[in-house]
């Protein structure tokens, strides 16, 4: 039973029945009104949970999570390009900004050499207003300079990167891109605005320009919920045919007490 009333439950989300940020009725209220146990309905929300449609929040409910932004592998478009292309609104919020001397023993570990004096930014990336990740980027000072990355202008919204990059003639040609699951901390929860121990995507890359320098470092979180990433690869021996099962479960298109709920809270 709970698997049919989380897959009802995702109709509703992906009919935009529910929309993004609505508060789900609490397991009390679904269970009287769907005549279940209440033990279903939280096994329901923590399938829903897993599958990223909705989240938790302490002290609050339960939300529908934002629908995830699909990021195609290998890509070197800004996060503001990306987001914007996905017909939604991309901000960020300068947490700090700091320069490090060479050999500073604060100084960041990172493959940039330990002669060189680097500048460290870190924002927090916004999807409509609302936090999705924190990205923390190490770039060497001459680049700073040359492209005017004081602290003032990482701190203007709609500062981008890439495009500095660009405008300056210097043009991104290769990078290693590794991704890991992780949970975030204290600080990330704080700043992501999310429990402790909430999933996130850590993503470290290295960047590098047409002439082979070293010209970014990045290491990134971003809420699991809110981020998919897409490869597309081919098989290493030609010729090799890979058959791919389509596991898609049919999902019902009424749910009862489900549908009266949904109703309310888009009213």
């Amino acid at each position: 039973m709970y698997l049919q009333l989380a897959n009802a439950l995702q109709t509703f989300i992906a009919d935009e029945q529910l929309q993004p940020g609505d508060l789900l009725p609490s397991e009390n209220t679904l269970a009287s009104e769907n005549h279940l146990s209440r033990a279903t309905v939280i096994k329901a929300f923590d399938t829903l949970i897993e599958r990223g449609l909705i989240s938790r929040r302490q002290g609050r409910g339960t939300f529908v999570n934002a629908r995830p932004m699909e990021r195609q592998l290998p890509d070197f478009t800004s996060f503001s390009e990306h987001v914007h292309g996905l017909g939604l609104a991309p901000g960020s919020e300068l947490l700090s900004f700091e320069r490090f001397e060479p050999h500073a023993a604060d100084r960041p570990d990172s493959p940039f050499a330990d002669d060189l004096t680097v500048v460290s930014v870190e924002r927090v990336r916004l999807v409509d207003g609302v936090p999705v990740g924190i990205h923390r980027a190490l770039v060497p000072a001459d680049i700073a300079d040359l492209i005017s990355m004081g602290e003032r202008e990482a701190a203007r919204p709609g500062f981008s990167f890439y495009e500095a990059l660009k405008a300056n003639e210097i043009y991104l040609a290769s990078g290693e891109e590794t991704l890991r699951a992780i949970n975030a901390n204290a600080a990330d929860a704080a700043v992501l605005n999310v429990d402790e121990g909430t999933a996130l995507i850590e993503i470290v890359r290295d960047s590098r320009d047409t002439t082979g320098r070293l010209v970014e470092v990045v290491r990134a979180r971003y809420l699991g919920s809110q981020y998919l990433y897409h490869i597309t690869f081919a098989p290493s021996t030609p010729g090799v045919n890979h058959e791919e099962q389509d596991s898609t479960d049919s999902f019902p298109r009424s749910g009862g007490g489900l549908a009266a709920a949904a109703q309310r809270m888009r009213r």
